[in-house]
């Protein structure tokens, strides 16, 4: 698929941040919660190239190298401190940040993850789109609250937890990467590639995804990033509303 410049498309689309300095908004949006001076925030925004891996990853054998040549292709390795599994960031797709406050009992991770995703299968519904959370073997970095399509997954979600000073509620940081205008082929063997040059035996597959603008049959480009970028900030901007109020 042939892709235009994101530096160069019009306006009206997220910002274009380095995975760094999203994942850093991402945290900001975070710790206000944590110091209690507010309950609720979002946060949308796109990344610059780049194949985000755990800090564990590091000690994988052929990592330099690995890091060396997927750099020569544009896509350089950025560490994180979290968990998980390799993640692929590019500007065809669409970080999603949540922050909100949970009390902590049994089964709130899945709460959590359900709350998050309420307002994102919503959006998705607008534009046409009948998605459901679950898992999708042979999806990179897999888990039972990928956004699906048809068994085919979307995104991928992930939550951090931290305590509110002062107070028996948790914040949670929710994150999802959306599958907007990207080739999602080229990603799944960027992914391959990381895992073959540090001699691990997991694998991913191409069929095991899809984008908005395939669902939609739109063209290359950022027509289906700026469709659900707009949709989304409705359906958070309301979920911002009713929190203030609670």
């Amino acid at each position: 698929m042939s892709l235009p410049n994101p530096d160069a498309l019009p306006g009206g689309l997220p910002p274009l941040l380095s995975p760094e300095r999203g994942l850093a908004r991402e945290q900001q949006l975070l710790e206000a919660v944590v110091r209690g001076g507010r309950n609720y925030g979002f946060l949308l925004w796109r990344s610059r190239r780049a194949l985000v891996v755990p800090t564990a990853s590091s000690r994988l054998p052929g990592f330099e190298l690995a890091g060396q040549r997927l750099a020569r292709r544009g896509w350089p390795l950025v560490l994180r401190q979290t968990g998980g599994d390799l993640t692929v960031q590019s500007p065809h797709l669409l970080n999603v940040a949540m922050v909100f406050t949970l009390n902590p009992a049994p089964g709130a991770i899945g709460q959590a993850y359900r709350r998050f995703c309420r307002p994102l299968l919503a959006a998705l519904a607008e534009m046409g789109i009948d998605a459901y959370c679950g898992a999708v073997p042979g999806a990179f970095c897999d888990g039972d609250y990928n956004l699906v399509v048809d068994g085919r997954k979307l995104a991928g979600t992930a939550q951090r937890w931290r305590k509110v000073q002062g107070r028996g509620a948790q914040a949670v940081l929710a994150h999802a990467a959306i599958l907007c205008d990207e080739d999602e082929g080229e990603l799944c063997r960027l992914t391959n590639d990381f895992y073959r040059y540090c001699r691990q035996p997991q694998r991913v597959r191409g069929d095991r995804h899809v984008t908005v603008s395939r669902l939609l049959g739109l063209g290359p480009g950022h027509s289906a990033m700026a469709l659900l970028g707009r949709t989304l900030q409705q359906h958070l901007s309301r979920r911002n509303e009713d929190e203030g109020q609670a």
